[in-house]
């Protein structure tokens, strides 16, 4: 039996970046709470592929897909209203879609390059939260995913932290204005060897053994999307009812 104040059963989530990596751990944690997901990114095979796996596992909620392009208005407000229109309601907004593979200094980097980063990582989440709470009701919640690189600088990234610091000032603003009816929070991943790091960081499955070691975690090892889940299930469950605002790192380490 599910735990009440981890049940999300007849709930209705919106997941963005959902093909794979924290997202598709994201759609997937909350859908064995009981939450029907709509995983949405570019990549009709990939969330196509998350959520027949949720829907073959007979466990949970129901999954759908919706092919999306974060950094358009138009298909935020279309991921909206697919979810009303498949579910009945929207409960849960979850701006996870971002990333850049860029690194360059902040004076050498291409301009276009800066233009892209804040739109997917920064503009997308201004539109998912205004699609979103046209169809929010009382007790909605919001769950941005921001980075450890919006708190700690990485140079080669400043593009990318930038637009991650912005998210997190977002999500504070947001959880004074939107509250107390949506509960506003954000998350901020640590090290999780997903393809996208892999690809960025151009490192192999090998290169990441002992990595936890490089990095001096305490914890002992890196991070899985199951982690991230985890945390997500929290902030939108029963369990954190008392909790708007907050940026909560989780790294393996302090």
């Amino acid at each position: 039996m599910t735990n009440p104040l981890f049940d999300l059963t007849g709930e209705v989530a919106v997941i963005t970046g959902a093909g794979r990596g924290i997202g598709e751990g994201m759609a997937k944690t909350l859908a064995d709470a009981g939450c029907h997901v709509v995983c949405a990114s570019r990549s009709i095979a990939e969330i196509q592929s998350v959520a027949d796996e949720i829907n073959a596992s007979n466990v949970g909620g129901r999954a759908i897909a919706q092919v999306t392009d974060v950094t358009s208005r138009e298909d935020m407000d279309a991921l909206a209203q697919r979810a009303v229109d498949e579910f009945g309601r929207l409960d849960i907004w979850v701006n996870n879609a971002g990333g850049s593979l860029v690194s360059a200094p902040l004076t050498e980097l291409d301009e276009a390059e800066w233009d892209k980063t804040m739109a997917v990582n920064l503009t997308s989440v201004f539109h998912g939260v205004r699609a979103a709470c046209k169809h929010f009701g009382e007790g909605s919640r919001i769950v941005n995913t921001s980075s450890m690189a919006g708190q700690d600088p990485f140079p080669g990234s400043g593009h990318y932290s930038a637009a991650k610091a912005g998210v997190l000032m977002l999500t504070k603003t947001l959880a004074h204005e939107l509250g107390p009816k949506t509960r506003v929070n954000a998350i901020l991943p640590g090290f999780v060897p997903t393809e996208t790091v892999k690809k960025a960081l151009s490192m192999t499955d090998e290169d990441f053994i002992g990595f936890e070691d490089t990095l001096g975690l305490p914890a002992g090892r890196l991070g899985t999307p199951q982690d991230i889940g985890a945390l997500t299930l929290y902030l939108c469950a029963p369990a954190s009812e008392w909790v708007t605002g907050q940026c909560i790192r989780i790294a393996g380490t302090p």
